[in-house]
């Protein structure tokens, strides 16, 4: 027994410390709340990873019944005062990194910085997934929602959305500045 529990202890260890997978529901998004999405199979699910050498977020984002044969442009905005010009690999949206700038959606002001992830084909059904890992990211304390906008390239150099950059979903809501909490150790 003891040899079994000292290996456990040893192999966490070695492997470091990883949060059990969080699944949150898509809501309609801040700025197009026609848009399809079959919001009881939507989903976003994301964990944090640490060891001794690095901090992981993972997130996967799945989308079922939206608009078929439509790329959505997937990020996180993160509620901020100061925001560093990076996250991981992906740059900060706003102009100058570290900025956070003051948007109102759904007749809420508050101060954000975007941070775009990558996109979500969606197939002839309206379904599509993208998994990403956000790696190295620091040790602390993220306040932030998740949300899906209506084209690919907004805040992107030489991108464009078709025909803007509208957010059809957010996670979670159903209002903007609803956020999630992330602990990175």
């Amino acid at each position: 027994m003891k040899r079994i529990l000292l290996s456990a202890v040893a192999l966490l260890t070695v492997a470091g410390i990883a949060s059990a997978a969080t699944t949150q529901k898509w809501t309609a998004g801040w700025d197009n709340f026609g848009a399809t999405l079959n919001f009881e199979k939507s989903s976003v699910t994301w964990s944090v990873s640490s060891s001794s050498t690095t901090n992981k977020l993972a997130v996967t984002f799945k989308l079922v019944g939206a608009e078929p044969t439509t790329l959505y442009q997937v990020g996180l905005n993160f509620f901020c005062t100061t925001f560093p010009a990076t996250f991981g690999q992906f740059p900060n949206a706003q102009q100058g990194g570290g900025a956070c700038t003051s948007i109102t959606r759904q007749g809420v002001t508050a101060s954000v910085a975007a941070v775009e992830v990558g996109t979500v084909l969606t197939d002839i059904n309206g379904s599509g997934t993208f998994s990403v890992v956000i790696d190295p990211i620091p040790s602390g304390t993220y306040t932030l929602e998740f949300y899906a906008r209506n084209g690919a390239g907004c805040n992107v150099n030489n991108g464009g959305c078709n025909p803007s950059c509208e957010v059809d979903f957010q996670s979670p809501g159903p209002t903007f500045g609803t956020a999630t909490t992330i602990t990175v150790p």
